[in-house]
């Protein structure tokens, strides 16, 4: 990768629930919708969200929430639409899985730019670093190599964009083999998922570690670095330097070593720390060519000119 391509922002809005820690984890549509704006603002080029009960946080995967925060994203912003596939309540169904993404992509005014995807089934139970146990021990993502397939095939019939989310390099080398398949484009996006302390089933954010990852890709493709119930700054700096891009966000990590900020702080700490490592912050629109996506055809004309 080129170290002096603009660097492509992802943020992270709210994959797993930290109010507790941090109150300005949204749930509802409207406080999900107000983060994106903020992410965008300080420098996000891609959003990341999970839909959720605007009252419990427990993840739904209620299409009506996702429209609403797709439409509402699309009239403030000219961000990356990246929903989740919403696999932690529908995890063994095709179709609801990908529910709310066609319902999107029927409307030609919302549409999703990029759906990620995992290549492989993972443990996920939580290490409790005090009590030196796990916290479960049967808790299991079943993410099949028949499922993966036959979610890749509604993605790749609607022409819909996907990041492969890869936990290990055995999911890189799963997806892979999928692109050998032609169900997974050449044209992908590569992100790595390193996992922090209570969560030891992904990579270790070290790097060696980011560098076997780097390794197990084709040469050039683009890549990411995120760190799941983790911080990923560290990882950030490295990405940084080595022509990497970064995802961050409340999703992650509560952040509580930078008080209670919300999700636009989080971008404009590492679009400053870009900065200060001499490499400029992409915009959606330069994140698009960079990931060789296609334009979006209806911006709405106040956001011809970019926030940033």
């Amino acid at each position: 990768m080129n170290a002096q391509l603009p660097l492509i922002i992802e943020c992270r809005c709210n994959d797993m629930d930290y109010r507790k820690e941090n109150p300005n984890f949204p749930y509802s549509p409207q406080e999900i919708i107000q983060e994106a704006v903020r992410a965008w603002e300080a420098g996000a080029s891609i959003f990341h969200w999970h839909g959720r009960d605007p009252i419990s946080g427990k993840w739904l995967n209620d299409m009506e929430l996702y429209l609403e925060v797709i439409e509402g994203i699309r009239e403030k912003t000219d961000l990356i639409v990246d929903p989740t596939l919403g696999y932690i309540t529908t995890q063994n169904n095709v179709e609801d899985r990908v529910s709310h993404i066609l319902a999107a992509n029927a409307n030609p005014t919302l549409g999703v730019d990029m759906v990620p995807l995992e290549f492989g089934s993972l443990n996920v139970d939580f290490w409790d670093p005090q009590t030196k146990q796990f916290k479960t021990y049967d808790q299991v993502y079943a993410n099949s190599r028949a499922h993966i397939q036959d979610v890749l095939k509604i993605l790749t019939e609607n022409n819909i964009y996907v990041s492969c989310a890869c936990w290990d390099i055995g999911q890189i080398r799963t997806a892979r083999c999928f692109q050998e398949m032609g169900l997974l484009s050449q044209n992908t996006f590569w992100e790595f998922v390193f996992t922090g302390e209570i969560m030891p089933t992904g990579a270790l954010g070290t790097v060696s570690g980011l560098q076997a990852m780097v390794d197990a890709i084709p040469a050039g493709a683009p890549w990411l670095v995120m760190c799941w119930n983790g911080d990923v700054m560290h990882l950030a700096a490295w990405a940084i330097t080595f022509g990497g891009h970064v995802g961050i966000g409340l999703g992650d990590d509560p952040y509580i070593r930078f008080g209670k900020p919300h999700n636009g702080e989080l971008v404009e700490k590492v679009a400053k720390m870009a900065h200060t490592l001499g490499r400029e912050v992409a915009t959606p629109a330069q994140a698009r060519e960079i990931l060789k996506m296609q334009p979006r055809v209806s911006l709405p004309e106040k956001l011809q000119v970019t926030a940033k």
